[in-house]
């Protein structure tokens, strides 16, 4: 999906990757990456925290519409892919 994404979406994408990551590392192993590379409330952990967050909107977003930068969320496929 990210292959043929404008540079946009991929870096939406990546942030989105990261934050589950970090979740998956807190939930599974009570480990936060983000707080132990910033620190526990900074400026930086927030700022990391703020950008998952409008990356997950911008990924929510995606499902109503698509990204008129590129193709990568174009529901009109050609006749020969429905297949």
């Amino acid at each position: 999906m990210l292959k043929k994404a404008c540079w946009f979406c991929k870096i939406v994408g990546a942030i989105a990757i990261i934050g589950a990551l970090n979740w998956g590392l807190v939930g599974l192993a009570d480990y936060n990456l983000v707080e132990h590379l910033l620190g526990v409330g900074t400026a930086a952990t927030r700022v990391v925290y703020g950008l998952v967050g409008l990356s997950g909107l911008a990924l929510l977003a995606s499902y109503f519409m698509a990204c008129p930068n590129c193709n990568c969320c174009n529901r009109d496929y050609p006749e020969d892919r429905r297949k």
